[in-house]
């Protein structure tokens, strides 16, 4: 006999994004549908092999323990992971699975060229093979439609977990202070006390990784959304100094060969990442900086290319915020703005090095 019981519902982090411009590219080009499913087709491939790499590594599932789910339709993705019984390990749980996310969408745009706008919140559902049922999709929905630029915006709950310490009490960091300056003073310590010093202090060292990590995996925008900060990739080089990153390596293929081997050859290449969206980005600004196609009497077509416009506009400033982070002025998008004189909407005119 088949079995109808549904799934229990449970509480996940959820993350729903979809293609940005899907809609209209069919009613536009339907005549190119086929070479718009193989890009989509590879985004998507790639998507679940990232998913599946992250499922069977050894490493991300004691780490974080990571088991991803995902549901595919169309242009719509939902991935989420379950919401972990130990508070403790939350954050890094977090923190892994936006990072993931964040190469998703990255990807998506520097390997296939589209864009990406969505949601990632906490919510309760009920999820198998066939159906999704809960108000945690709903509300990871709605954070996408609200957010209205090519991002996946993060909801305050995602911010409140990552603003809390639940790694230590403030009463245990203040012990540890007092027994750390006894240290300093040349003091005697007990046993005890130094063991408590010494785990603190690891519990500490984590808490401020988590911290820094978190902080360069999100990014404000000037209408106070906080999004998912895609351009910033992990580099081992920040956390570890250079001198140990072999011992670390090593470390690593002794306790996950399975995962040593997946990694890189190299580090990322921040250079290449950004003169490849700079080059995509571009593009998006002079082709929806056009207006030449439209008649003059379409006043509504003159609205929704500048509504388009404004949000590659979005991914330009994004850009160039990045740009001042890694310190690479050379890919800055530099651009000026006027407007189109027929119905005075936005243009665009992207310079180059010559400054034309």
């Amino acid at each position: 006999m088949e079995n109808n019981t549904p799934n229990p519902i449970k509480e996940y982090y959820i993350a729903y994004f979809d293609i940005l411009g899907y809609k209209a590219f069919f009613a536009e080009t339907p005549e190119k549908a086929n070479e718009f499913l193989n890009i989509v087709n590879s985004a998507i491939s790639n998507t679940l092999a990232t998913i599946n790499s992250a499922n069977d590594s050894p490493l991300a599932s004691q780490f974080a323990n990571m088991h991803i789910q995902s549901k595919i339709f169309s242009d719509n993705v939902l991935l989420c992971i379950e919401v972990g019984e130990d508070k403790a390990k939350e954050t890094s749980r977090i923190i892994s699975f936006m990072s993931m996310i964040s190469a998703i969408q990255r990807g998506f745009i520097t390997e296939c060229g589209l864009f990406l706008r969505g949601g990632f919140t906490k919510g309760k559902m009920s999820i198998n093979d066939d159906y999704i049922f809960g108000e945690g999709l709903i509300k990871a929905v709605e954070l996408e439609e609200k957010t209205i630029h090519p991002r996946i915006a993060v909801s305050d709950e995602i911010i409140d977990i990552l603003n809390q310490n639940a790694l230590y009490s403030q009463e245990e960091l203040d012990k540890a202070i007092i027994i750390e300056n006894s240290i300093k003073s040349g003091d005697a310590v007990s046993d005890d006390d130094s063991a408590f010093y010494g785990r603190i202090l690891q519990l500490n060292n984590q808490f401020r990784f988590e911290r820094n990590m978190a902080l360069n995996l999100l990014y404000m925008c000037d209408d106070s959304v906080i999004c998912l900060s895609y351009l910033y990739c992990f580099d081992v080089r920040s956390f570890i100094p250079e001198q140990a990153i072999g011992q670390a390596l090593e470390m690593m293929k002794q306790i996950s060969p399975s995962d040593f081997d997946k990694l890189p050859k190299s580090f990322p290449n921040i250079d290449l990442i950004l003169r490849t969206h700079k080059q995509i980005v571009e593009q998006k600004l002079i082709k929806h900086s056009d207006y030449s196609s439209i008649e003059t009497k379409n006043i509504k077509l003159f609205d929704a290319q500048e509504r388009v416009l404004r949000k590659f506009v979005w991914s330009m400033v994004y850009h160039n915020y990045m740009c001042d982070k890694y310190k690479r002025p050379e890919h800055y998008i530099n651009t000026q703005g006027n407007c189109e004189r027929r119905h005075m909407k936005l243009v665009i005119h992207v310079i180059d090095k010559e400054g034309n």
